[in-house]
């Protein structure tokens, strides 16, 4: 549950590697951070391996086996020590090995990262950007090395820990030699981009069963992860993951709204998840970046509302000395999830509310970022899934369907469950036939909520569409679209003064359908009208499970029912995250005060407690209402409701 992840990616340049490594100590701040797993370095990305290889070279300032050290010291402390390889990115094999480049499709150059430059005129002292590497091909004759360095580390420590392969999957195509004559032996055109990204994917699943049997022959039941694949999109490599590490640096990328929607979607595959934050002030390898110690617990407390362990990333010294100042703060984080985290374990989400994945990131994220701007916990929900435990089912923007798909959907619907859809999200059978987008870059929806009463911009352009259904929303085009010859002031082009002919929002039986994708508007934007606009209209169909009172928006509810415990767990997080500089955090943990939530539930609760305190909390329950006034708090409450 408490994990960290410790890089050492340290340059050759470096004399002392590991000179300061102190086993007693290194025991002592695993024990005092309340750690129980640490992932460290067989081989790094500057190419050179921490304990002495015949396959590949030892890092030359290093006079000892550190990686052995390590895991002993691990192993006494009582945690657990799985072991790191990079895949993609070795800069000393890089050097030596041109073929093993990856070599970018369409530049038909090498994939490279961080603005770095291969050119034989490239001046060695001009400043480099972060996370400068050369990307390498596992396809080809590379993938050699990758499995004799696999097999060199099983051999030489216990690998029923784990292995952690890391920069698995860069790019999406590859044009290099061994990928071009691999495709022609396939019968596949190098060629063609829709025959390369293929090969590169079986390519990968190929290295894959591979390195992973190697690991295996060893240690049957060791976990092995391959880092990248963790991406709701690239479902083709989650088969052969043996858990899941979902890395979402809030500080770096992403924010504080985008790991909950990825918990959700690996949740349903059964496997052990863990989400992936860093000890830094902003992203990995920033040495002397710290984060303020409330911050992260506020991570790892979210982690644990949706259900999934904890990794925080950090990145040891070269001299090899535990940094005090992380751990303190790690330390800090991990003794409050010690005390709560078993509320966490085996549970999964008490809702009736889904959102059907378009897998399409803005329009995905936008409608979670919105349910839980609104407090609503959901369940994601693919092609196949039961829908009868749900009430109403969000189909964001972006969603083809199967003639199965459909057939639940219009079952779901005509047995009461209610859908709102948007865009292209929609099919004719559900009563709303599509026509064909409008013409208009963007154009304004008419729809009077609070004191907005004229049309206000939509930031997208509408789906025309034909039906008998109720118009409860009109759509009113722009003059005309700006361009270099035609355009109004600074922005937009205003709206014409009457409405167009096809409409922007229509409820039809148990079918709601916005005309826009605003779920994607949404999160591109972050729009106050179009945030009322989409909610308004959800509250309007949906008779919502969690109900609050004095909680800002920014506060989180995560709702989740013990699978084996016979309990709900009632997860209540609130930072508001702010951005200074090019970094989104948490400077500040107000304390909230009168707070009420209303859950509807049919299960009869005799006690709500606050955990790890124990303090009764006053609950009334009538008929399926159950309503809890909380006592003040910050940060992070959890209420166990038995």
């Amino acid at each position: 549950m408490r994990c960290v992840h410790l890089d050492f990616h340290t340059s050759p340049l470096i004399e002392g590697i590991g000179e300061k490594f102190d086993k007693e100590k290194f025991v002592k701040t695993l024990k005092d951070a309340n750690i129980d797993l640490m992932t460290v370095f067989a081989k790094c990305h500057h190419g050179y391996t921490y304990y002495p290889s015949k396959v590949s070279t030892m890092h030359p300032h290093l006079k000892f086996n550190l990686l052995k050290e390590q895991i002993e010291a691990i192993h006494e402390a009582g945690a657990k020590a799985p072991i790191y390889i990079p895949i993609g990115w070795s800069k000393k094999d890089a050097d030596e090995h041109p073929e093993w480049h990856q070599i970018n499709f369409l530049k038909r150059t090498p994939q490279v990262t961080g603005g770095l430059v291969i050119s034989d005129d490239q001046d060695p002292e001009a400043p480099i950007k972060d996370c400068a590497w050369v990307t390498l091909c596992p396809i080809g004759s590379y993938s050699k090395h990758l499995e004799d360095i696999t097999r060199e580390v099983c051999e030489n420590f216990d690998v029923s820990d784990g292995v952690f392969y890391d920069i698995c999957f860069i790019s999406d195509a590859c044009a290099c030699e061994d990928c071009r004559a691999g495709m022609v032996k396939m019968g596949l055109d190098p060629d063609n981009y829709e025959d390369a990204k293929k090969y590169y994917s079986l390519g990968r699943i190929e290295l894959m069963k591979k390195l992973t049997g190697i690991v295996h022959e060893y240690s049957k039941d060791a976990p092995v992860f391959y880092n990248g694949g963790a991406n709701m999109n690239r479902t083709e490599y989650h088969p052969y993951q043996t858990h899941f590490e979902m890395e979402d640096l809030p500080t770096a990328w992403g924010g504080y709204d985008l790991m909950p929607i990825r918990a959700k979607f690996f949740e349903r595959y059964g496997k052990h998840f863990l989400g992936m934050t860093g000890k830094f002030h902003h992203a990995w390898g920033e040495f002397g970046g710290f984060k303020n110690k409330e911050a992260l617990r506020y991570e790892c407390a979210d982690m644990l509302s949706v259900g999934a362990s904890i990794s925080v990333g950090d990145h040891l010294h070269p001299s090899g000395d535990i940094d005090e100042s992380t751990y303190a703060v790690i330390g800090h984080a991990f003794d409050y999830v010690k005390k709560i985290e078993k509320y966490s374990e085996n549970t999964r989400a008490y809702t009736d509310l889904g959102i059907w994945l378009s897998h399409t990131k803005h329009s995905d994220i936008g409608a979670s970022k919105l349910l839980q701007c609104m407090h609503l916990e959901y369940d994601v929900i693919e092609p196949g899934d039961d829908l009868s435990k749900y009430k109403c089912i969000i189909i964001p923007d972006y969603v083809n369907f199967s003639e199965e798909s459909k057939k639940a959907l219009i079952d779901f619907a005509d047995n009461g469950g209610q859908i709102i859809a948007s865009y292209e999200g929609i099919f004719d059978e559900l009563g709303i036939e599509k026509i064909e987008p409008s013409t208009a870059d963007k154009d304004f929806i008419s729809y009077e909520i609070d004191e907005f009463k004229t049309p206000f911009l939509s930031y997208s352009r509408a789906y025309k569409v034909k039906t008998d259904g109720k118009v409860l929303a009109k759509v009113y085009e722009p003059y005309f679209n700006r361009t270099y010859g035609h355009f109004c002031g600074h922005k937009n082009t205003p709206y014409k003064l009457e409405p167009a002919e096809y409409p922007a929002l229509v409820k039809k039986g148990n079918v709601t359908y916005f005309a826009h994708p605003v779920f994607e508007a949404y999160d591109k934007s972050g729009n106050y009208v179009l945030e009322r606009y989409i909610s308004t209209v959800i509250e309007s169909v949906y008779d919502k499970a969690i109900v609050t009172k004095e909680l800002p928006s920014c506060a989180r509810i995560r709702l989740r029912e013990s699978k084996t415990e016979g309990f709900l767990a009632l997860h209540v997080l609130y930072a508001p995250p702010v951005n200074r500089g090019n970094v989104c955090l948490l400077p500040d943990f107000p304390k909230l005060h009168d707070v009420s939530i209303t859950i509807k539930t049919d299960k009869k609760i005799t006690s709500a407690v606050s955990a790890p305190d124990g303090q009764d909390i006053p609950f009334t329950q009538v008929g399926d209402k159950l309503t809890l006034n909380l006592p003040p708090f910050r940060l992070h409450d959890l209420i166990i409701l038995k």
